[in-house]
This record gives C-alpha cells, structure tokens and sequence, in this order.
C-alpha cells in the first residue's frame, strides 16, 4: 500500500524538517525517536486505515487523509519530549488541526509522495461511484 510504504520517509522528513526551524539538532536520541514514531504511527495506521476501508462508504465518516493526520499524534509528542519549540500556527491550522501542535501534517496526499496522491485520488473516485451509483439503484438520483 502506498501510504504505508511512505511514512517512514514522511515521519523522518518533518520531525528533522521541525527540529531544524526549531533549533534542535537531530542527534544519536533524536534519530531512534523517529525510528520510534514511524513505527507507532505505522502501528496505529495499519489497524485505522484497514477499519476505514472495510467500512461501508455510507457509515465512513473519515477520508485516509483524516485518519493520517490522526496518527501524527506520535510525531507531536516525540517532537515535545525532545524539547523542539511549538512552532506560531496561523489560526486555519490551528481550528482544523487542533491536535496537531507542531503542524506534522499532512496537508494534502502530495505531502506523502506523488504515489500517495494518485491513491488519494483513486480512493476518491471510488467513494463517489460507489454513492452514486447506490443513490441511483435507491431512486434518489437520476
């Protein structure tokens, strides 16, 4: 699966990325904490997106994007244990993304890897055939 085969790269690449703005430099600790989060973060996502996808479309209430935002909860609290200041939020990200303390993302798919994207997108598409074509078969739509 293409999300998962991208966050190990996408954990590493923002906790140095904010460790870096934030004047910590990434030492011996800091490069096992990522090792660390990528594998919590993997964890946890295999078990919500797998819950998500076998979800019927009509009762999911997430998209895939949703569910990784959710799991950067790891990152956030490896990057405050390792002492990186909480970097100024604009206001939008903040109310989006209230958990999300030190904005770890992901914004959008493209964030994960051009991979992620296309499978984003897909996943999209596939949602909205599969309601239409439900709505269609109820006589809701035309």
């Amino acid at each position: 699966m293409a999300v998962m085969q991208a966050i190990p790269a996408w954990v590493a690449r923002r906790m140095l990325e904010i460790s870096s703005h934030g004047g910590v430099s990434a030492g011996a600790d800091f490069m096992e904490a990522i090792e660390s989060v990528s594998r919590e973060t993997m964890q946890q996502l295999s078990g919500d997106l797998l819950s998500l996808l076998t979800t019927d479309v009509d009762h999911q209430r997430f998209n895939p994007l949703q569910v990784i935002r959710e799991a950067n909860v790891f990152a956030n609290q490896s990057l405050a244990i390792l002492g990186v200041p909480t970097p100024r939020r604009d206001e939008f990200d903040a109310q989006v993304m209230p958990h999300d303390h030190y904005a770890v993302g992901p914004l959008t798919w493209k964030d994960l890897s051009e991979d992620v994207h296309e499978a984003g997108i897909s996943w999209g598409a596939w949602k909205a055939a599969t309601v239409l074509t439900r709505r269609r078969a109820e006589g809701k739509i035309q």
